[in-house]
């Protein structure tokens, strides 16, 4: 909310809304929110949660980041939060996107990413997709900007933090299955000890380990302008 400085003539699109969170949020300070998903389960709860807040402003709809089925230039403010991470490559979504924002709109996306290490990288990709099949890939930094910019829009990374994660109530949220469990805890325990230092692992009192997250922003480039 403090990144978007939200205004209330704005139109916003909330790509990949789940239940509603930040549409939620954003409502009151804009005109009209539109979230989209491609989970029928998603969009159902965003619904049920949208009838307890009374709001008028905020509709979903299915659809998929790809192919967006709304006009050019049509909104002020696209949003997009931990849900990049499920897409097989964030080019396809960044130019319709881009297609989408006014010339002097924004896109803020909150991910987690990826440090720049390969072997870090490979590790954190492989136990996240243990413990959910529909992730796809975590994106580094560099790779966020370089997508960006391929599309017309410049990039900035507005914060980044560490993200902690307790084990159990981790696969809990997912309804991971009992043998990916296994194995995740199995390839925790064996990971390579500059692995463990990185996640700053702990195994007790409780499992935890920490991720990276980062919060980031692209803008149009003016026509005028090189990216």
């Amino acid at each position: 909310m403090e990144a978007a400085h939200p205004s209330p003539d704005w139109q916003v699109l909330d790509v990949g809304c789940g239940a509603g969170h930040t549409a939620f949020a954003l409502a009151p300070f804009v005109q009209q929110v539109i979230g989209i998903d491609l989970s029928a389960g998603m969009l159902a709860e965003a619904e049920r949660n949208l009838g307890d807040r009374g709001l008028t402003n905020v509709r979903f709809q299915s659809a998929i980041a790809t192919a967006l089925p709304f006009a050019d230039q049509q909104f002020d403010l696209v949003t997009c939060r931990f849900v990049a991470h499920h897409f097989s490559a964030i080019e396809p979504a960044l130019a319709e996107i881009h297609r989408v924002l006014k010339p002097q709109g924004q896109f803020l996306a909150v991910d987690v990413i990826l440090p720049e290490d390969h072997e870090l990288a490979h590790f954190i990709n492989r136990i996240e997709q243990l413990r959910d099949p529909s992730h796809y890939w975590e994106w580094q930094l560099s790779q966020w900007h370089t997508a960006i910019a391929s599309v017309g829009m410049n990039f900035e990374v507005l914060q980044q933090w560490r993200l902690p994660i307790d084990f159990a109530d981790w696969v809990r949220r997912q309804q991971t299955p009992p043998m990916a469990v296994t194995q995740l805890e199995e390839c925790l325990d064996g990971a390579p000890l500059v692995v463990q230092q990185s996640l700053v692992m702990t195994r007790a009192p409780q499992r935890t380990f920490q991720l990276w997250a980062a919060l980031m922003r692209g803008v149009p480039v003016p026509a005028s302008s090189p990216v």
